[in-house]
């Protein structure tokens, strides 16, 4: 493959702007009131699938992780033993490295680095939060993953859901930042072809980001009756959280 075709993406440049401009993501600093609870369901279920498959001693890596609010988030509320966060956004990562409070100094580190190259160091789980849907090349990353650790938690755009795909396209946030929605099985399928199988997986939220207020609330009025339905959610809801696992 030539250099040329290695380049990273196009967003990565619009990502340190983001950060020079705003002090981090615009998702991550903005006020509206759709975005912060969008972000804050996305954590919320991390946190839980967290929870609910590990002990906290476990090391992890959060790869993408932008201004490091999430990965933070993940070390007030988890308490891994050590995370290391990794993003190819330089600003990002000073920014990120600016922002972590003293108690946390020893067991939270940023580095600059993307997901084409990551090398595990000992960790026992990788974090991929909204990171895969902004790749030129996702197969080639996740089979890295593969090579590298054993078990990855990836929070992405469900790409069952149309109006997420309409957004995509209609959107200029979305269109700016080279986003784009994969379609479950496809991306399950890609994990496999690395050695990873499904042990969770969850379709939640139907308030999008960046959304008018009003109708974001009767949407999150929502979400508890259309979550309770199995085959509605797969379709109806915006994220989709998977675990997956490489045998022992």
């Amino acid at each position: 493959m030539k250099d040329d075709d290695r380049r990273l993406e196009r967003s990565i440049e619009v990502f340190n702007a983001d950060t020079l401009r705003h002090g981090g993501y615009v998702y991550t600093t903005s006020d509206q009131w759709s975005t912060r609870y969008a972000h804050g369901r996305q954590t919320d279920e991390l946190i839980r699938m967290l929870s609910e498959n590990f002990p906290p001693s476990i090391s992890v890596v959060d790869i993408g992780c932008g201004d490091g609010t999430s990965t933070l988030e993940i070390a007030e509320r988890f308490r891994p033993s050590t995370i290391r966060g990794v993003d190819p956004a330089a600003n990002a990562v000073a920014a990120a490295r600016a922002r972590i409070p003293e108690a946390f100094s020893a067991t939270v580190s940023f580095e600059v680095g993307d997901i084409y190259g990551v090398e595990g160091r000992g960790e026992d789980l990788a974090i991929l939060c909204r990171a895969l849907h902004h790749l030129d090349r996702p197969q080639e990353a996740i089979m890295q993953l593969g090579r590298q650790f054993k078990s990855v938690i990836a929070l992405e755009p469900n790409g069952y859901n149309l109006g997420l795909k309409i957004i995509e396209k209609l959107s200029s946030y979305h269109r700016q930042h080279d986003e784009k929605s994969y379609w479950p099985p496809t991306l399950n399928r890609w994990f496999e072809q690395a050695g990873f199988s499904v042990t969770a997986q969850k379709f939640f939220l139907l308030v999008p980001y960046f959304w008018p207020t009003a109708a974001a609330k009767i949407l999150s009025s929502m979400e508890p009756a259309v979550e309770s339905l199995p085959f509605v959610r797969s379709f109806a809801c915006g994220t989709n959280l998977v675990l997956y696992r490489r045998p022992q």
